[in-house]
């Protein structure tokens, strides 16, 4: 019981943190003006916190946990996406290479899904199936560039995990793994939100380029705790 209240405090923390930065940049933003620090930097520091708290979660697991191996592909996913914001957000270049790192992430958050062997075959079948499609076309239409080859293997892995986690909701019979696939849910699709912001805003709507974070900073949040024992 002591334990369960601990990781209660311990997650309550982490979010109240989440919740602090995410007001500091949106507030910043707003108002045009940097409160402290620049805004970019608040919503970095959401990523470093949930990097930091699925480490710590990971770190006082132990190999016995049912969690442990979900909690270490959490992490290493957590870890790719740490590296391609930095890319991002912090450096401002290597757009490309940020792209296929966050596929690296979105492939780790996919190992996490509890399935049979047969559906995991299945999925990644669907999913590289998907990306050939698009590459595909992209090269009849002569427009196969690096960025958009990235794109190619990186969306059909966000949207795949979406799609498994919604339903996972109706399929799964345990009510902890079905309340872990709601909050997924949620998770990727503001993930999946953020992502056609950016690309709106790429490709000539910048007024939508504010809810890119808006969409984001809840997304990492979300998925950062669904390791816990819900």
């Amino acid at each position: 019981m002591k334990n369960n209240s601990k990781k209660m405090i311990f997650t309550g923390i982490f979010l109240a943190i989440e919740a602090i930065f995410f007001a500091l940049f949106v507030i910043g933003d707003g108002i045009g003006r940097e409160i402290l620090i620049p805004s970019y930097i608040w919503q970095f520091s959401v990523v470093v916190t949930a990097f930091l708290y699925t480490l710590l979660t990971f770190v006082f697991t132990k190999r016995s946990d049912e969690l442990f191996r979900r909690r270490l592909f959490l992490l290493l996913a957590m870890a790719c996406t740490l590296v391609s914001d930095l890319f991002l957000v912090i450096l401002g270049q290597q757009r490309e290479l940020a792209v296929f790192v966050f596929c690296a992430a979105q492939i780790f958050h996919a190992l996490q899904i509890k399935r049979s062997k047969k559906r995991l075959i299945l999925s990644f079948s669907l999913r590289f199936g998907a990306s050939v499609v698009i590459l595909s076309a992209l090269a009849i239409a002569g427009a196969l560039t690096p960025l958009y080859a990235a794109v190619a293997f990186y969306a059909p892995q966000l949207i795949g995990n979406l799609v498994e986690h919604i339903f996972g909701i109706f399929l799964t019979e345990n009510a902890s793994e079905r309340r872990r696939s709601i909050l997924l849910a949620v998770g990727f699709l503001l993930f999946l939100g953020c992502d056609l912001c950016l690309g709106l805003s790429e490709i000539g709507v910048p007024e939508i380029g504010c809810l890119i974070w808006v969409f984001y900073a809840p997304s990492q949040a979300l998925i950062a705790i669904s390791c816990e024992e819900l």
